[in-house]
């Protein structure tokens, strides 16, 4: 920013103005009854090239290229008590998630697999490649083969000349949906 709005001001009066740098936010892609003690976070690390200028994000480099295995990293849980499983079994689910908002729905099928709670679970996933993008491919075949997931649809914007997102999914198999 201040490359492109230069401005002149004492180091402490550009430290004066700067906030608190926010928290990043993920989302928890493991269930505690089928991973225990470890808690699995998906991260899609942000590196993009800007006017000449290499750039990245803070905290999935941070995550990425900044610590060992087996680092201490902060950490902090903000739950949501009403972003959870139906408490009946037998109530059908669709799974909605682009890219690494799939998340919480791979710890959500996790947790029916550990607790052998199979049941209508229908998930559709999008990304930009099928090659390279498909996150959990294996873990989602694996669950559609032992009846944990019902139905997969999967939608990859860039494998074709038209972009095809999960949204145009939806709209194909909206009689069915409904």
């Amino acid at each position: 920013l201040l490359e492109e709005f230069p401005f002149q001001f004492s180091a402490q009066e550009f430290a004066d103005i700067l906030r608190s740098f926010p928290p990043r936010l993920y989302s928890i892609s493991s269930s505690q009854a089928a991973v225990g003690d470890e808690v699995h976070v998906t991260v899609a690390t942000v590196r993009y090239l800007h006017k000449g200028r290499e750039r990245a994000g803070a905290c999935s480099t941070y995550l990425a290229d900044r610590i060992d295995i087996d680092s201490q990293v902060s950490v902090f849980i903000e739950k949501n008590p009403a972003f959870k499983l139906p408490e009946n079994d037998e109530t059908p689910v669709i799974l909605v998630g682009a890219g690494t908002g799939v998340a919480p729905y791979r710890a959500f099928l996790q947790h029916r697999e550990a607790n052998n709670q199979k049941g209508k679970t229908w998930l559709f996933f999008g990304e930009r490649r099928f090659h390279s993008d498909f996150l959990y491919q294996v873990e989602w075949q694996k669950l559609l083969k032992d009846g944990y997931l019902e139905k997969i649809d999967v939608a990859f914007s860039r494998d074709q000349k038209e972009k095809v997102y999960v949204q145009h999914r939806l709209i194909e198999r909206q009689k069915e949906i409904f």
